[in-house]
This record gives structure tokens, C-alpha cells and sequence, in this order.
């Protein structure tokens, strides 16, 4: 009897592509106290199809490696990570003389950073758009440029106009650095910093306009706290420092510093910033005003939560094995291996914490109390039961560095969660209006291509800003009962979902005219029962034909139909929603000075995008977040304000600066409720008198970065 034939499978992939990289940079490398761990390699996903295809640069869909050098006019050949020689060898060997491997650290570095986030957000990273006045809309980047040598100088920064991170590199006379030539690009510390800047930039794109001391600071220091909580993924390096302090973590090491051999070429400091600070100065804040400077403190109050945590999560552990922390007994291999992962393990979730605070916070003018809110926020909702205690960790950190929310009666964590939405005695009419506009208008299907996210939320945008600009419309009539006014709602659902098909914001490209047409017919008997003569009608028709963008069809439907007979608006929800949100959709509007569009004041969605966040206990927590920001001409003397906000109509829109208002809006997607709005007033003079005074403090920043340009805001700050 003859054997079947044995079939023979195709091989499966490796799981992961690994990548050689410096896991601090050269000097580690040069010190026989650090050698041992002074390379790592950082493991990507080897075939996920949401990265795009990699190819020479290193390019896939999120990254494009592009490695010309303007000074010396050279253009450096692409590295391919598929070669084989690569693949064999986890990429190539760590070296400051190959521009290959600054090609092969920096794209291994900014997806590790990339993957992080991704996992803390619950959604894929979008770069921040640019503004096409030729279209008159947002453009979503598809790739953050990155180029290894792009200045001979101190100096690595994002710059936010081009959506690109440029990597300095510069030749020092100190003798601490170890090496004549330093490169920003082989730093593992400044990678993550750089990569964290412009994936800020694309959650909050406001956040880098200097409003306050804080607003740059939080800049800086949130990129500084990736940096640095990156260090504790790396075992070795973790190990050692246990292992020769007793368990301890609380002095300054190469964990707890950035950027040591640029330090040492520069300043000749031990690090560029270090953040072991034993005895904390809660007055220290109020006198520092330098973006470093203030946000170091800001790094050093998240750092001494996380020490704080690790206490409390090896406690136990200390105490069954009878060690005394930082008292010199050496530990068991055993002991030290479990109280690096519990470092590990806590780091990263203060981290997470860190991130999931990003989508709990105002659009714009962050402050640092206001981060802290967000954190606790955050936290309680995925986590409710606070076990161990990371949240207090927190409050007290912050306290200890003089952080306070303002607005807030007590420190306490439960005084410091955000306020649900405050809707008022028209709560039930706020959340059915909000809950319409979920279930009927918006794309919320889960999405993993990052070019079909963007096109989404670009529409999600759209859809969200026809909502909010419209004004309620009711039936004048009350004796026709509350059937009427469903029809009403349910009509005009039905007219925005057709006028914004298929077009992104102000994007007309995909729009069909027929479409239109055919739902004007068919809708003709309810437009006339409205009162709606035919010659209107007809116009209406007429008009739909001639203007070219969607936003522009809608207001013209809306216009002609509030002129029809038995259709008024209902003012009341109207001025509702402006309220909760500190902004004014519809016209005339109290202040002069906000700017508008054909007699409207203009309102701007900034974003609207999903999360989805899985807790440890098995929360699911899904939802929508949305911005929405309006924009306030502003000016340094009061009396030109005053006089300027009340001109009805202006013909002139110059001012000083740009005060904005707005609100970010979190809806869970279980139940479709709105379960806070995070506002900040845009008829708040206090915050504008606050705004002004900032302006006109004797400081270079302050001038830098508001007359300055403003799509490199990062450039000067990072110059060393």
C-alpha cells in the first residue's frame, strides 16, 4: 500500500524584525562600567500590514528615512533592511562611522516610540495636517520625514512645518564626549524625544503656541518623559543599577539623565537634564520660566511618582526577602531579576498613564495642573479601583513640586477628576442632539489602514462642524405634537448625511450633484408642507448647483428652510451648546472679535477620533473624542480690545496675537453619552488678561514664539 505524500508547508515568518541599536549612545559604549549594556535590540512587527511595505530609506507608511547631508553635499546610500546580510545579523553592528546604521537607529528608534504611543492611545499615529489654501482644508501627512544628517550644529529638532525631524550632528573640543564628531542621530534619548514631539504635534497641534509658562514647557517635558521612561525597557541596564544599589533607583545613573555624551560635548555635564531630585522645592515653579527648565519639574513630579510606585510595588518583596533598600547587601540574582521587572512593569504603566491623560485634555493653552487632571481622569476611567495606589502617587508628586489645579477645591484624587459635562436643565435635549448626530451621520467602524483613518476622521470632522454650526430647527406650530419635530430631526439627518457623502472637510471631490437632486425630489411634498414656496424651491435647487463645497450647500439648505413658513430655530438648545462648549456657532455672537465667515463666527473641529482601551481586569473602554477650537483677534492694550470687540462687523481682522476658545468633547461610544467637556471659555477675559500678561513678560521665549515663525517653533529652543 502506497504512503500518502507528506506535504511540505510553506515556512512561516519570523514573528518580529530585530534591529541593532545603541541603547544610549556611543560614550556608553567607550566605559567598561556601562559596555555590558550599552547595545540593544528593539524588536518591530515583521509583517504587519497597517505598516506599509519597507523599503530602502528605511520607508514604510509611517516613515521615510531620507539621509542627505546639505554641508557637506552628500547624499548617503539608503540602507535595506531586507537584505539578507541584514537580516542575519539583526541589522548592522552598532558604529558612529557607518551613515547605514544612523539610517537603521533612527528608523528602528521613532517606530518603537510610534508603537508605544499607539498602544497607550488606542489608535494608529496620524501627523499633524497642513492647511492647503488652494483647497481651502486640512491635508493629512502620510509620512514623518526623518534625515540623519540634516545640520552641522548642536542641534535636533522637529519641525513642525515641514513634518520632519532633522538630526544634527557637530564636532567638540570637550574631551568628555569620547569622540571627536557627535551625532545627535546615534542618541537614543534624543530620537524618542524628537519622535515625541511631532506625535504630540499630531494629537495637539495647538499645544506648541506659546499662551502660558506652561504651554512650551509641557512640550518639552512630556518629550522628555517618553525619553526617559524608555531607558526602563532596556533589562540589562536596569539590572545592573538594582544590582549594585540594593534595589534602589533614586540616584542619578544613566537611567535617570538624557543625553549624556551631547551633554558632555556641549556643557561638558554629566546628562542634559538629570531627574533625581531628593528634596523637592514646591516654590521652585512659580520663579522658572524656560521651557527646559520649567518642564524638568514638571519630568521630576512624574519621576517620583514612578519611584514612589516601585516602592509600593516591591515592598513586599523586600520585606519577605529581608533587605534593607540602599543599605549595600547584595541581592540575589533571583531577587534582582524580579525587582527589574517590577521596575519594568511599573514604568510602563506610568508611562501609559502618561499618554491616555493626552486625549483627556484641552485643545489648547495646557497647563500643568490641567495634565495632572487628565491623568487622574484617564486612570479612573479604565482602571476605577485604584489598588495600589498610582493615582495618590501622583497627586503627591505633584504637590511636593508645587503643581496644583487651580480650579480645583483639594488635591485630592477625587476632587481632580474632570466634572462630567454640565449641561444644565437641558441635559436630556444636549445628549439626545449628541446622540442623533453618533448614530446616524458619523463613520465610527473600526479602521486599521491609516490613509482610510484619516480620509474618516477628516469627514467625521465635517459632518461634526455641519452639526454644530446648524441651528436646531423645531416646528413652529405646537399643536402638531412632538411627531412633528422628530420628522423634522429625522429629515434633516437624512439632507446633511446626502449633501457631505464621500467629501472630506471642504473637499468637494466626491460629491455628486444627482444625489442631491434626487433627494430634493423626492423630498419636495415635505418641503412644500413646511411652507416652503416653490419658487424657494426651485432656487434652492439652483443654488445646490452652483456652489462647490459641501459646507457651503448645507448653510444655504439651512438658510432657505428657516425662511419657509412653519420652521424657527430653537434658541434656547442653540445657546445650550454654545454655553457648554465656550464658543459661538451662530451669529451675531457677543464679541466683535471673533472671526467669521460670511456674518457667522467661524469654528474650527480640530479632530474627532476613536480610542479603544483594553484595562487588566478586561474594561473595554470605547471612545469618541473631539475638538473643537474658535479662533479670538486679540490685542496687548486693553482699550484696543474693548473697542475692537464691540465692532459688529469689522473691516479690518489684524490684532497682536490669537486667543482661542473651545471645548474637547469625550463620548463613550457603550452608551453614547457625552461624559465630559473640557472648555475653556472663548469670552474668558480672565484667561486673556492672564494670555497678555505672559506676552509681555521680559523673556526671549515669549517673543520667539509668538512673532516669531510659528511652523518652527521647536528649532531656536533646541539650539545648544
Amino acid at each position: 500500500m502506497a504512503s500518502a505524500p507528506i506535504r511540505i508547508p510553506e515556512p512561516r515568518p519570523p514573528a518580529a524584525r530585530r534591529l541593532r541599536v545603541y541603547a544610549f549612545d556611543p560614550a556608553a559604549a567607550l566605559d567598561l562600567g556601562t559596555v555590558n549594556y550599552s547595545q540593544a535590540v528593539i524588536s518591530l512587527p515583521w509583517d504587519d500590514s497597517t505598516d506599509g511595505e519597507l523599503s530602502a530609506g528605511p520607508v514604510n507608511d509611517y516613515v521615510e528615512v531620507i539621509d542627505a547631508d546639505p554641508s557637506s553635499g552628500l547624499i548617503y546610500p539608503p540602507i535595506d533592511l531586507n537584505d539578507p546580510k541584514v537580516l542575519a545579523q539583526d541589522g548592522l553592528a552598532p558604529t558612529e562611522g557607518d551613515p547605514r546604521f544612523h539610517q537603521q537607529m533612527v528608523f528602528a528608534i521613532v517606530m518603537k516610540t510610534i508603537k508605544l504611543f499607539e498602544r497607550a492611545l488606542g489608535r494608529k499615529v496620524l501627523w499633524a495636517p497642513y492647511w492647503d489654501t488652494a483647497q481651502g482644508t486640512y491635508v493629512q501627512r502620510r509620512k514623518l520625514r526623518v534625515y540623519p544628517h540634516a545640520l552641522r550644529e548642536a542641534n535636533a529638532y522637529y519641525d513642525k512645518g515641514k513634518c520632519a525631524l532633522l538630526f544634527g550632528y557637530f564636532r567638540s573640543e570637550k574631551k568628555h564626549a569620547g569622540a571627536n564628531w557627535v551625532f545627535t542621530a546615534l542618541s537614543h534619548d534624543i530620537i524618542v524625544h524628537e519622535t515625541t514631539h511631532a506625535i504630540l504635534d499630531g494629537v495637539h497641534g495647538r499645544f506648541s503656541e506659546a499662551t502660558n509658562p506652561d504651554s512650551l514647557a509641557f512640550h518639552e517635558a512630556f518629550a522628555d518623559i517618553a525619553a526617559l521612561f524608555s531607558h526602563f525597557q532596556l533589562y540589562d541596564a536596569v539590572y545592573d543599577f538594582i544590582d549594585t544599589h540594593s534595589g534602589e533607583l533614586d540616584d542619578s545613573s544613566l537611567l535617570t539623565g538624557l543625553a549624556q555624551q551631547f551633554a558632555a560635548g556641549t556643557t561638558q555635564q554629566r546628562a542634559l537634564r538629570d531627574f533625581i531630585d531628593k528634596t523637592p522645592n514646591p516654590d521652585l515653579l512659580e520663579g522658572t520660566i524656560e521651557p527646559h527648565e520649567r518642564g524638568s519639574i514638571l519630568v521630576a513630579a512624574v519621576f517620583d511618582a514612578f519611584l514612589a510606585i516601585y516602592k509600593r510595588r516591591t515592598g513586599d518583596l523586600q520585606r519577605l526577602a529581608r533587605t534593607h533598600p540602599g543599605a549595600g547587601e547584595r541581592l540575589h540574582p533571583d531577587f534582582t531579576a524580579r525587582l527589574t521587572a517590577e521596575a519594568g512593569k511599573a514604568a510602563d504603566h506610568v508611562l501609559r498613564m502618561c499618554i491616555r491623560a493626552l486625549d483627556y485634555m484641552p485643545p489648547f493653552d495646557i497647563r500643568f495642573g490641567e495634565f495632572l487632571r487628565a491623568v487622574i481622569t484617564a486612570d479612573s476611567d479604565l482602571i476605577p479601583d485604584d489598588r495600589m495606589g498610582y493615582r495618590l502617587a501622583f497627586v503627591q508628586a505633584f504637590r511636593a513640586r508645587g503643581i496644583y489645579a487651580d480650579d480645583c477645591m483639594s488635591m485630592s484624587p477625587d476632587s481632580l477628576l474632570w466634572e462630567g459635562p454640565g449641561f444644565g436643565d437641558l441635559a436630556d435635549a444636549l445628549q439626545q442632539d449628541a446622540k442623533e448626530l453618533l448614530l446616524q451621520d458619523l463613520e465610527l467602524t473600526p479602521l486599521y489602514d491609516r490613509k482610510t483613518i484619516a480620509e474618516a476622521e477628516q469627514r467625521n470632522a465635517e459632518k461634526v462642524w455641519l452639526w454644530l454650526i446648524q441651528p436646531d430647527l423645531v416646528i413652529k406650530d405646537a399643536s402638531r405634537g412632538d411627531q412633528a419635530n422628530k420628522d423634522l430631526r429625522a429629515f434633516l439627518v437624512q439632507a446633511r448625511t446626502v449633501m457631505t457623502q464621500g467629501g472630506a472637510q471642504g473637499d468637494s471631490r466626491n460629491f455628486t450633484l444627482p444625489t442631491v437632486s434626487a433627494f430634493l425630489d423626492e423630498s419636495d411634498g415635505y418641503l412644500a408642507g413646511l411652507g416652503l414656496p416653490k419658487a424657494d424651491r426651485a432656487a434652492l435647487r439652483k443654488d445646490l448647483h452652483d456652489e462647490k463645497r459641501p459646507r457651503r450647500r448645507w448653510l444655504i439648505f439651512f438658510r432657505t428652510l428657516q425662511r419657509s413658513a412653519q420652521v424657527t430655530s430653537n434658541k434656547r438648545l442653540d445657546d445650550a451648546w454654545s454655553d457648554a462648549l465656550g464658543v459661538y456657532f451662530l451669529p451675531p455672537g457677543r464679541l466683535g472679535t471673533i472671526n467669521r465667515d460670511d456674518g457667522r463666527p467661524r469654528v474650527e473641529i480640530h479632530s474627532v477620533r476613536t480610542t479603544r482601551r483594553a484595562g487588566p481586569d478586561g474594561q473595554d473602554v470605547r471612545q469618541l473624542v473631539v475638538e473643537i477650537t474658535q479662533r479670538r483677534r486679540a490685542f496687548l492694550d486693553p482699550k484696543d480690545q474693548l473697542a475692537a470687540d464691540k465692532i459688529d462687523k469689522p473691516k479690518d481682522w489684524t490684532c497682536d496675537f490669537t486667543f482661542r476658545g473651545g471645548a474637547t468633547l469625550i463620548i463613550d461610544l457603550r452608551d453614547w453619552q457625552v461624559r465630559y467637556v473640557i472648555r475653556k471659555r472663548i469670552d474668558d477675559d480672565q484667561r486673556l488678561d492672564r494670555h497678555r500678561a505672559f506676552l509681555g513678560m521680559a523673556t526671549d521665549m515669549s517673543f520667539t514664539y509668538t512673532r516669531g515663525r510659528t511652523d518652527e517653533p521647536f528649532a531656536l529652543m533646541h539650539r545648544h
